[in-house]
C-alpha cells in the first residue's frame, strides 16, 4: 500500500466495476447530479482533511495508466475525454492523449465561429485559445460555449422567459420549467455586492456554511476561512457557488489566493 488508511473506490449507483470484491478497497456511492461526482464532496464525506492530515485521490483514467505502465513497461497518455456543450453539433466521447490540440479535437463539430473552447467544465476549466488550446493534464472534458455578446433590452428588467435563476426572479421559472437553456459566457451584468439570499445554500451539498465562507474569502479574512472549512476545498468545489452568485465573484480565484496566503504564513 502506498498510504495509510482506508482505500475507498468511489462510483455512481448501481454501476458494476472490476475490483468492487478486493477486501482492502472501501466501495461508496454517490449519485445525484453536480457536484456528486467531485472528489472534494467525496473526500468531505468519506474522510475529512484538514490542517494536519493529508487525503490522496487519483482518476480511475491514471488507475489505467499506471497499470498500462506495469503490464507494458510503456507510459500512456492516451485519455477518453467528451466534447459537450451547447454549439457542439455532435457531443461524444473521443479517445486522445493528454496535452492533444482542442481546436483539432472540435474541428468541424461546432455551429458557429464565434465560440469560446475551454479545456474542462464550464464552471471551472479554463479558456483554450491561442498558445493554450490544449487539452490539460487534468481535463476530462472540453466544452464549447457561444461568446455572450448579445444584450437584452431592458436586461434583468425584462420578463426573462429564456433566462435562468436559481432563484424565481424571472418568469422562466413559472412558464416552460425544465426547459433547457443554452448558455453563453455571459455573466448577464457587473460586479456588485454579494447578496446573502440563500443562492449558495441552494448548490452547496457539503456540511459547511457557504454564505460565511465565501463573506471571508471576499474580506480575505483567513483565520475565518480555516475555521469555515476552506482547508478542505479546491477551486471546482466552489464553481457553483460562482455560478448562482448575484454579485459575479469567482470565488474559485478566491480561495486559492487565501490557500496561497495560508501557506505562506501558516
Amino acid at each position: 500500500s502506498l498510504t495509510e488508511g482506508k482505500l475507498y473506490l468511489c462510483k455512481a449507483p448501481g454501476t458494476n466495476l472490476p475490483g468492487l470484491e478486493l477486501d482492502f478497497v472501501t466501495v461508496e456511492e454517490f449519485g445525484g447530479p453536480h457536484p456528486a461526482g467531485l472528489v472534494g464532496t467525496h473526500i468531505h464525506f468519506l474522510d475529512p482533511v484538514n490542517e494536519k492530515k493529508t487525503v490522496w485521490y487519483i482518476n480511475y483514467q491514471d488507475v489505467i495508466a499506471i497499470g498500462k505502465l506495469f503490464a507494458t513497461g510503456k507510459l500512456s497518455s492516451e485519455r477518453v475525454i467528451s466534447i459537450a456543450g451547447p454549439v457542439v453539433k455532435e457531443p461524444k466521447l473521443v479517445r486522445t492523449v493528454m496535452g492533444a490540440s482542442i481546436t483539432d479535437l472540435v474541428e468541424g463539430n461546432l455551429e458557429g465561429d464565434m465560440d469560446r473552447l475551454i479545456s474542462g467544465s464550464a464552471l471551472s476549466g479554463r479558456t483554450a485559445q491561442g498558445p493554450f488550446a490544449y487539452l490539460g493534464r487534468y481535463a476530462l472534458q472540453v466544452t464549447a460555449l457561444k461568446e455572450g455578446t448579445h444584450r437584452d433590452f431592458l436586461g434583468w428588467m425584462g420578463p426573462g422567459f429564456n433566462k435562468f435563476s436559481v432563484v424565481p426572479v424571472f418568469a422562466s421559472s413559472w412558464v416552460g420549467q425544465g426547459k433547457k437553456v443554452a448558455f453563453t459566457t455571459s455573466t448577464e451584468g457587473s460586479k456588485r455586492a454579494m447578496i446573502p439570499i440563500g443562492t449558495y445554500e441552494k448548490v452547496m451539498p457539503l456540511d459547511i456554511l457557504p454564505t460565511f465562507l465565501l463573506r471571508a474569502l471576499i474580506t480575505e479574512d483567513t483565520e475565518q476561512a480555516k475555521q469555515l472549512g476552506c482547508l478542505e476545498l479546491d477551486e471546482e468545489d466552489l464553481s457553483l457557488c460562482t455560478f448562482v452568485c448575484p454579485g459575479k465573484y469567482n470565488y474559485g480565484s478566491l480561495l486559492r489566493k487565501s490557500l496561497t496566503t495560508i501557506e505562506v504564513e501558516g
